[in-house]
């Protein structure tokens, strides 16, 4: 399996009410799932990789080794604690999927897991959209934000917007054009919707 590159265990741990006895076997893909599913939309395709490599190569320069400490990890915090309650109340075994009791312990109910979840998302989207602002307002020293290298069909430009109402408010007059508020290319030519306001 991949390693996690953005976000380690013992970060994860430190910054959360997450025990020290949890398995690792339970948080690593958790992370990496994290990384993949809601960082990337995030940061995009390009500033993705390219802060991928210099974290391998340890050779982040100090304006991104502060966008790592102040914004991506309290994302990536917040995100794996939202998905760690479902992979770590259930559990995949060889004849069924099912729960565990803990000793000593008293598990939570769906409802209460649910609630639990909806917490930790409202976080997440908070600092998920203060690191969007943060890279709208510094697209020049990070211009792999804005300006995506090697655009392919895999290519996945940044998000705009990280608040989720779970609603589709889109119809026939809705705006998905070319460029978000901050002229922000949102993705290529043959996926846009034709608009007439902009």
């Amino acid at each position: 399996m991949a390693n996690a590159i953005f976000l380690s265990e013992a970060t994860l741990k430190d910054q959360t009410a997450i025990q020290d006895n949890v398995d690792t076997k339970v948080l690593k893909p958790t992370i990496l799932h994290v990384e993949n599913f809601y960082l990337l939309p995030i940061l995009g395709t390009s500033l993705f990789n390219d802060l991928k490599t210099k974290i391998i190569a340890k050779s982040l320069s100090t304006v991104e080794k502060s966008l790592m400490d102040l914004y991506i990890t309290p994302v990536m915090v917040w995100w794996t604690l939202f998905e760690s309650p479902i992979v770590m109340n259930y559990k995949y075994f060889n004849k069924a999927v099912g729960t565990q009791n803990a000793d000593n312990m008293t598990p939570i109910t769906e409802s209460e897991m649910f609630r639990l979840m909806d917490h930790t998302r409202n976080a997440a989207e908070v600092y998920s959209e203060r690191l969007t602002k943060y890279l709208l307002q510094h697209n020049t020293t990070f211009p792999l934000y804005i300006n995506q290298t090697n655009i392919g069909i895999d290519t996945i430009f940044a998000k705009r917007n990280n608040y989720n109402s779970g609603m589709v408010l889109d119809d026939d007059f809705g705006c998905m054009g070319k460029n978000n508020f901050r002229n922000i290319p949102i993705a290529p030519p043959e996926l846009r919707k034709p608009c007439t306001f902009c």
